[in-house]
């Protein structure tokens, strides 16, 4: 179950990195992101963030500020670049990555090293703009959300 903190964060979730590599994407986030399991989703860092990435909403790109960014890498929009492969544009890292019937998708151990993060890592799942939901292991989110008691986990 999702949980509005003070200040108005949305927070959906946590999640653990297996030791696979794989992460399970809570169910609510995806349904308000409209990202069907079974489909390629994009992953993105933030300018700011060290530590964690967003889930793009593929759908939302071609009329948003990602849409210049978006045309400058073909090989993502097309997945011709191996899934969990990174490429930097403009200070922020990309890769795509297969979002499973389960909700779970896997990067190589590499790709989450690039995104600051190892299996073991707790990330917190929180609504972040229209056009993404952000996973974050960092920050002040982080701190509020550990004081929280009714946000799921998922493993």
């Amino acid at each position: 179950m999702a949980v509005t903190a003070k200040g108005g964060r949305y927070f959906y979730a946590w999640s653990t990195i297996l030791p696979d590599g794989s992460l399970c994407l809570p169910d609510q986030a995806l349904q308000e992101y409209n990202i069907k399991p079974n489909s390629k989703i994009i992953l993105m860092t933030g300018r700011n963030t060290a530590k964690g990435f967003s889930v793009v909403c593929k759908d939302l790109i071609p009329n948003s500020p990602l849409a210049a960014i978006f045309s400058s890498l073909p090989e993502l929009q097309n997945h011709t670049l191996p899934e969990g492969q990174t490429v930097t544009f403009k200070e922020r890292m990309f890769c795509w990555a297969l979002l499973n019937k389960d909700r779970y998708l896997k990067l190589p151990l590499g790709t989450w090293q690039q995104f600051g993060l190892e299996p073991g890592d707790q990330l917190l799942c929180l609504r972040a703009t229209h056009l993404a939901f952000n996973i974050l292991s960092e920050g002040p989110y982080i701190e509020l959300a550990k004081q929280m008691r009714d946000i799921q986990i998922y493993e």
